[in-house]
């Protein structure tokens, strides 16, 4: 039943959010990192755990990443990018013949781009900027692509940093008949996005 009401919901958002004033070509946030940064995201996934996920790039190209599972270094040495993880007792080492290229750190790091670049690589025809809003510090516009009826409501909010492209947060709301749910869907909201006064990356083995 709850399928059903979702594919409902779907085809009406679709039909009135065409009709809707304000509606944009596409969300404009071609993603594009400062020189130095550290973002987290805090996440919610669809079983309530929430976590988060940080990257940091200092002035000197070094990489910072640390997620549920996982803490990393890479180390630029001109070009070339050592590998670090944590040892028994908590200190980074050099992990013996890990050697990154730049394009291999990104491949590596996918899970990250992926909220960096949620709204890039999701296609949304028919979303509205409703307006803007503050994330993290950051000004960030605010978009919308959904319905909102008496009875049902189901759309997605989507929040975009405006100096920067990357995306912010996605939340969910969905509600049919008084109930609310997140449609078994993931959310996430920036946490933190600092672009200055990045520590050296280094100092991490000190």
């Amino acid at each position: 039943m709850k399928k059903i009401i979702s594919v409902a919901l779907c085809a009406i958002m679709l039909v009135l959010s065409l009709a809707s004033c304000g509606i944009v070509s596409k969300v404009e946030n071609a993603a594009v990192y400062p020189d130095t940064y550290s973002i987290t995201y805090e996440i919610t996934t669809t079983e309530g755990l929430i976590h988060t996920i940080t990257k940091t790039v200092d002035e000197k190209g070094n990489i910072y990443f640390k997620s549920i599972d996982d803490e990393k270094l890479f180390i630029n040495n001109g070009g070339s990018y050592s590998l670090y993880k944590k040892d028994t007792n908590g200190k980074f080492v050099a992990v013996d013949g890990a050697k990154y290229t730049l394009e291999a750190i990104e491949k590596e790091l996918a899970l990250f781009e992926s909220y960096v670049r949620k709204t890039t690589d999701k296609f949304i025809p028919t979303a509205r900027h409703t307006g803007d809003t503050t994330v993290a510090g950051r000004t960030s516009n605010v978009y919308k692509i959904g319905v909102n009826l008496l009875a049902a409501s189901f759309y997605h909010i989507y929040y975009v940093d405006q100096d920067t492209g990357v995306c912010l947060g996605v939340d969910v709301v969905n509600k049919a008949f008084g109930n609310e749910t997140k449609d078994n869907e993931e959310t996430f909201v920036c946490v933190e996005f600092i672009t200055s006064n990045i520590e050296n990356l280094t100092n991490k083995f000190n």
